[in-house]
């Protein structure tokens, strides 16, 4: 069962996508700012997908994933997607490490058809096999 860690410091934000999610096949966790997400992080055992808000008090999501970025793995073996009601306005060097990191951004308000869907493709990718190494002869090793 993959594990979603839900980290938005507004409590309304953090129940509505529990209650959106909740009736899909996950374990539901939440932080209310990026130091307990990290915390949570360093503590997980197995990768997850992270629910990840912009702007927070304490450490904000761009300073999440800096330090994800910084640390490797085990913390960036999670799948991150990065909520936020501001995502137009994103500076630039953020916008870049989303893209270095391959990260989904999600823009609030969101249905939950979309949420459900972008946690579930995140989810998949975790299940997915390592990458595809191309030896020297041309031919794909698993």
């Amino acid at each position: 069962m993959t594990h979603v860690l839900i980290v938005d410091d507004s409590l309304v934000m953090r129940q509505l996508i529990r209650s959106m999610l909740e009736t899909e096949e996950y374990t539901l966790d939440d932080a209310s700012d990026g130091v307990e997400a990290l915390q949570a992080l360093r503590a997980s055992a197995l990768p997850g997908v992270v629910l990840l808000d912009y702007r927070m008090p304490n450490l904000d999501g761009w300073e999440v994933l800096k330090t994800v970025a910084a640390a490797g793995p085990p913390l960036s073996d999670h799948q991150y997607i990065v909520i936020s009601a501001e995502a137009s306005t994103f500076p630039s060097a953020y916008i870049e490490l989303l893209l270095s990191m391959s990260i989904r951004i999600l823009p609030k308000p969101f249905s939950r058809d979309v949420l459900v869907e972008a946690v579930a493709q995140a989810a998949d990718r975790l299940k997915a096999p390592a990458a595809l190494v191309f030896p020297a002869g041309g031919e794909m090793e698993a």
